[in-house]
């Protein structure tokens, strides 16, 4: 697979200084030259100071200038030009399939490294603690919430998802037992979202939000944040809009597999029993 620091600079260019921005520029229409230049030459060459350089390359998470002159090098032997941009009208079929290939990967790679341990641990400590589960997402984001349903639920999870807001917000007054609020918008602002954010807390049922916005109504108002990737420039809608689902369902799946090792032979014994199950009554 290619690797993704073209990608990493474009989405780290959008929220970037002044000094930054000219910089990234100047990296990505100069890709074959930058593994030959040191920080001095780059400085020079850019208009921009040897720090910009230096911290430039540190925020990307690569191992330094070095690390950075590694990644741009491995970029420049790729042979299919274009295969970074946003897709277009006018691409054939291997084109629409490497570009998505790549942002996937991407996507995956930001995420995974931008995913707080202790974040992830809270998060399964409180579904643990949970006797229901109840978890929403509009749009998009509500199939994240239906694969989050289906996996907790095979393993004996109470899980109740819905798109009436109507109903949850009732089980909050209405359910006696211990419950906790999942709720995930890559926006972190969906209206309905939010009004059950707040319900919650107005009823004191804990809230982990699922988004990608660290400024968000939903990171705010919620018990416990868990941010998601946010590595396409939303203006760039046609990738965003598989990217933010890609870097959801990851999540949602390692959560899934942290909590799973809780009580690891019981849930696997759990989800053997369903499978059988299922395969029982609804197989030919």
């Amino acid at each position: 697979m290619v690797n993704t620091i073209l990608l990493t600079i474009r989405a780290k260019m959008e929220n970037a200084s002044k000094a930054e921005r000219i910089l990234g520029k100047y990296i990505l229409k100069n890709v074959q030259e930058i593994p030959n230049l040191s920080v001095a030459e780059l400085s020079k060459k850019s208009g921009v100071s040897q720090a910009t350089v230096v911290r430039f390359a540190q925020d990307l998470g690569v191992d330094g200038f070095k690390g950075l002159k590694v990644e741009l090098a491995r970029s420049s032997n790729i042979s299919t030009s274009g295969i970074y941009e946003e897709i277009s009208p006018n691409d054939d079929v291997d084109e629409i399939k490497d570009k998505l290939a790549v942002r996937i990967q991407h996507t995956l790679e930001i995420t995974s490294k931008g995913l707080n341990k202790d974040v992830l641990q809270r998060t399964v400590d409180l579904l643990g603690e949970a006797s229901i589960i109840q978890t929403y997402g509009l749009g998009a984001s509500s199939l994240v919430a239906q694969d989050f349903t289906q996996k907790f639920s095979r393993i004996g999870t109470s899980v109740l998802n819905t798109q009436d807001t109507h109903l949850m917000a009732s089980n909050f007054l209405t359910q006696r037992n211990k419950q906790v609020l999942f709720l995930i918008s890559d926006s972190g602002e969906t209206l309905e979202t939010i009004t059950l954010a707040k319900l919650a807390k107005d009823e004191e049922v804990p809230i982990i939000g699922l988004t990608s916005n660290p400024q968000s109504t939903l990171a705010k108002i919620s018990n416990i944040k868990i941010l998601t990737s946010d590595n396409v420039p939303k203006d760039r809608i046609r990738s965003a809009a598989t990217t933010s689902l890609i870097s959801q369902l990851y999540t949602v799946d390692l959560i899934y597999y942290l909590y799973l090792q809780r009580n690891y032979e019981t849930n696997v014994q759990k989800l053997k029993e369903s499978h059988l199950l299922v395969s029982k009554y609804f197989s030919n």
